[in-house]
Parts: C-alpha cells; structure tokens; sequence
C-alpha cells in the first residue's frame, strides 16, 4: 500500500514539473520587473535556479503575483519546496493550484492532485508557516479535502495565536 501511494505521488510530482515547465516555456517572453526596480526578473529567475536563493524567491514571486503571472510562481514555488524545503514555497505551491481549481467554472484537478496540495500544505505548516497552518486548520475545521476534525482545526489555528 505504502509503494502504491509513493508511486502516486511521485507520478503527481512528475506531472505537476511538466505542467510548469509548460507554463514556463509559454511565459518565457514575459517582460516583468521588480516593484522597486533593484534586479531583472531574469537575473532573479536565474539566481533562484543556480542558487536556491530565498530572497531572489521571495523578489520573484511578489513580482509575479502582482502581474498575475500565476503560472511561473509555481513552478519556482515547486523548485524551492522540493529543493530547499522553504516553508513560504510550500504554502504557494497549495494556493496557487487552489487558486487555478477555483478560478475554473469547472474543477480542474482530480483526486490525487488534490492530495498532493494537502501534502504540501501539511509540509508547510508542519514547518510553523502560520498561512499554511491556518488554511489547514480551516480545512480540518471544515472537513474539506481532509477528514473533518474540529479539534485539529482549532489546535492548528490556536496555535498561530489567532
């Protein structure tokens, strides 16, 4: 049982590489800068590749997010959680694809891929990211996409100081 679930995930993680990468090479041309101008976006693009840089993450994403260039985020949300485990990627990673299911009239994603994104909204707050902790606690609370269970919800939530 244990070997089918990792086979699952890591097919869901191969899937979810390539769909960035297609995003990636369809933005490619995109002229985006910084809010404050201080480094191009492709020198940011190319530190975070080469060097894991969390800064020059954090520079990208803010810069992609207010130019709604969802799609690049993440696939540098999934390179900097995979690679550095960064606690802020992990949370990104979830939301962004929450973000592209709910945006759809339809809902996009099956089962497995929503697995996924629990899993690396678990990661996240399992590193005390206070975002991550606070949608999972919702979702506990709520009983959506995990097993409902209101004193984990509260627990998680609380301990954020909220």
């Amino acid at each position: 049982m244990k070997s089918k679930y990792y086979i699952i995930t890591i097919v869901n993680v191969i899937t979810m590489t390539i769909i960035c990468f297609y995003f990636y090479e369809q933005n490619k041309l995109i002229e985006v800068t910084t809010n404050n101008d201080t480094r191009p976006i492709e020198l940011l693009k190319k530190i975070v590749i080469d060097s894991n840089d969390k800064s020059a993450y954090n520079e990208l994403r803010d810069a992609y997010l207010n130019e709604q260039y969802h799609e690049e985020v993440l696939f540098y949300s999934l390179l900097m959680a995979n690679i550095t485990h960064y606690r802020q990627a992990y949370f990104d990673f979830y939301y962004l694809l929450k973000y592209a299911d709910r945006s759809q009239e339809m809902k996009i994603f099956d089962n497995e891929t929503r697995l996924l994104m629990i899993e690396y909204l678990k990661k996240g707050a399992a590193l005390k990211h206070e975002q991550s902790m606070h949608e999972l606690g919702d979702l506990y609370m709520e009983g959506k996409y995990v097993p409902k269970d209101t004193i984990l919800g509260k627990k998680l939530i609380n301990s954020i100081g909220l």
